[in-house]
């Protein structure tokens, strides 16, 4: 009796001597992690896949290079001519060169005819960005939704986007890769779909795929709350910071839970901070403001305009002009994107590319289409990436950080590696809270109080005693 009442004392104390805060954060990351943990595998899952899209693609894609040859490419206006004839007089909207042993590529975008309302200017160059290849897209990975007052995303434009893979130096089509974002997208598109919005509508499935990943901060912040030493002694840091793989199954899923979700947090909480910026325009805004000291986000998503008071007939070999100018100021690009326009008022715009795969340092211009003359707009994304602030250099990176392309090939592995981790850790949390749970388990009796011993009488005391009597 007197040692089950001190084990339940000392139990009692043993409890009470994590705090509040702790206990609070200990809720938290339970219940939020089971609230959330299937999206967090499911975005961890597709990011993993999706960060080396372009490694991917150079491998099984051979038609995307040619032979190099000591020789100048094609004009711009040349591979068009022959494009258009494979596409049947469809408007190239741009042309993408890259280095010697890359593809050229002409790009279109044909939008579904009951959107046509929206073709009259708004997001033109986003079509034509995303439009065009991988290297191409940067303004709809690299640009803050939202506009003005408005929170929600604007609503997505549908339409096909093909690429004619050709040979800079012949004008040989190589390939022609068309590609829509929901009907029928290729497997890279599918897996940013799931990434992006869970394979539902976008107007859905982005504010649940945001919610989570603000979810999914807070796990991060209260999973090294609760990982964090009570005492900094050789035995509590080698279970904090060490794998003991020698041990029970529960023992190892522990570890591989609190030792492997301390090394990622740091690169997981800039991959989500980063994903966020694509799910709601207050945190885009929010996060310009914190990076700037309290500037407000500039976010033009109209785009320049040319002169349209002495129009003249357009020609092809403008856009020949301007890609030489670009590409003598620029002779180490990586790559070089000329947008052609369709109407007046539309621009030609040039996307110079400095290092490939990577995208937060792309210079990016627009010209009038009728005279040439720049065209400045104001937005972190326009004009020399040298030439811009902080804060704006910060914006432009946002991407890049997200799927670790900033550091190069290493970083991507880096990003990989901790989005694989991030995916198993609310497998492994709810093995460990399941592990705890007794559903099924026989409950163990509490241990009586033995009886008060009660003397026996030997058979020779009770014969002498019947006998006195």
């Amino acid at each position: 009796m007197f040692s089950f009442s001190k084990s339940k004392s000392s139990s009692n104390k043993k409890k009470s001597k994590k705090s509040l805060f702790k206990r609070v954060m200990a809720w938290l990351h339970l219940w939020l992690g089971l609230a959330s943990g299937i999206i967090v595998v499911i975005v961890s899952i597709t990011g993993c896949i999706y960060v080396f899209e372009n490694e991917i693609k150079d491998f099984i894609e051979d038609w995307r290079f040619v032979e190099p040859k000591e020789k100048a490419f094609l004009l711009p206006s040349q591979l068009v001519t022959i494009a258009d004839k494979a596409m049947k007089g469809k408007h190239a909207t741009s042309v993408t060169f890259g280095e010697k042993e890359d593809a050229a590529i002409v790009g279109y975008f044909i939008q579904k005819k009951e959107e046509g309302k929206d073709k009259e200017g708004k997001g033109k160059k986003e079509g034509i960005a995303k439009n065009d290849s991988e290297k191409g897209k940067t303004l709809e990975k690299g640009k803050a939704k939202g506009k003005g007052k408005e929170e929600k995303p604007k609503k997505r434009r549908s339409g096909v986007f093909t690429s004619i893979y050709m040979n800079p130096y012949t004008g040989e089509i190589l390939n022609i890769k068309s590609v829509s974002r929901t009907d029928s997208p290729d497997f890279f598109r599918w897996i940013l779909n799931g990434h992006r919005a869970l394979w539902l509508p976008y107007d859905i499935g982005r504010p649940i795929v945001g919610v989570a990943v603000i979810i999914f901060v807070i796990l991060l912040i209260s999973g090294i709350v609760l990982w964090w030493p009570t005492k900094w002694i050789k035995s509590i840091i080698n279970k904090s910071f060490k794998i003991k793989t020698d041990a029970s199954f529960k023992r190892v899923n522990y570890d591989l839970h609190n030792v492997l979700g301390f090394y990622s947090c740091i690169f997981l909480f800039f991959i989500a901070v980063t994903g966020l910026v694509w799910s709601f325009g207050w945190w885009s805004k929010s996060l310009y403001w914190v990076t700037s000291g309290g500037k407000p986000l500039v976010e033009n998503r109209e785009s320049p305009k040319s002169d349209t008071t002495h129009v003249k007939t357009f020609e092809l070999s403008t856009v020949d002009r301007v890609l030489k100018n670009i590409a003598k100021e620029n002779p180490q690009a990586a790559g070089i994107m000329i947008s052609i326009p369709e109407k007046p008022a539309d621009p030609i715009g040039a996307f110079v590319y400095k290092q490939k795969n990577t995208y937060y340092n792309m210079d990016r211009y627009s010209f009038d289409q009728q005279i040439l003359k720049e065209i400045s707009i104001k937005t972190p994304f326009s004009g020399k990436y040298i030439e811009a602030n902080i804060p704006d250099k910060i914006r432009r990176m946002n991407y890049d950080i997200h799927v670790g392309a900033v550091l190069g090939l290493t970083g991507k592995i880096i990003a990989f590696f901790a989005s694989l981790i991030s995916a198993s850790l609310p497998i492994t949390g709810f093995l460990i809270w399941w592990g705890k749970q007794k559903f099924g388990k026989k409950t163990v009796s509490s241990p009586k109080v033995a009886a008060k011993a009660i003397p026996i009488a030997k058979p020779k005391q009770v014969l002498e005693k019947e006998l006195s009597v």
